[in-house]
C-alpha cells in the first residue's frame, strides 16, 4: 500500500534527523537528546504499527456513515480543519 510506504519513509527521515541532531551536540546535551530520541522513536514505531494494523476500508465506511448521518457537523469539521491547515501551510511573505 502506498500509504504504508509514505509512513515508512517519513519515519525513517525523522529518525535520521534525530540522529544527525544528536551527533551535532556535545556532552550532557547529547545524552539528553539521545534519551528524547529513544522516546520519540518508540512512539513513532507504535504509531507506525497502529497505521499498519488499521483496516482502512472499515475507517472509510465509518466516516461515510458519519457524514451521511451528520452532514452539518461534517461540514463544520471540514471547514475547521481546512482553516487550520491553511494557517499552518500558508506561505509567509514577511
Amino acid at each position: 500500500m502506498t500509504g504504508n510506504t509514505t509512513v515508512e519513509n517519513a519515519a525513517k527521515a525523522v529518525e535520521e534527523k534525530i540522529e544527525a541532531t544528536r551527533e551535532s551536540l556535545g556532552g550532557r546535551m547529547r545524552e539528553r537528546v539521545g534519551e528524547v530520541a529513544g522516546t520519540v522513536k518508540a512512539k513513532a514505531n507504535a504509531i507506525r504499527e497502529k497505521i499498519r494494523e488499521t483496516d482502512w476500508e472499515d475507517v472509510k465506511t465509518n466516516v461515510s456513515a458519519y457524514v451521511r448521518d451528520n452532514p452539518g457537523k461534517s461540514l463544520a469539521i471540514a471547514l475547521g480543519v481546512g482553516f487550520v491547515l491553511g494557517l499552518l501551510l500558508r506561505r509567509r511573505d514577511d
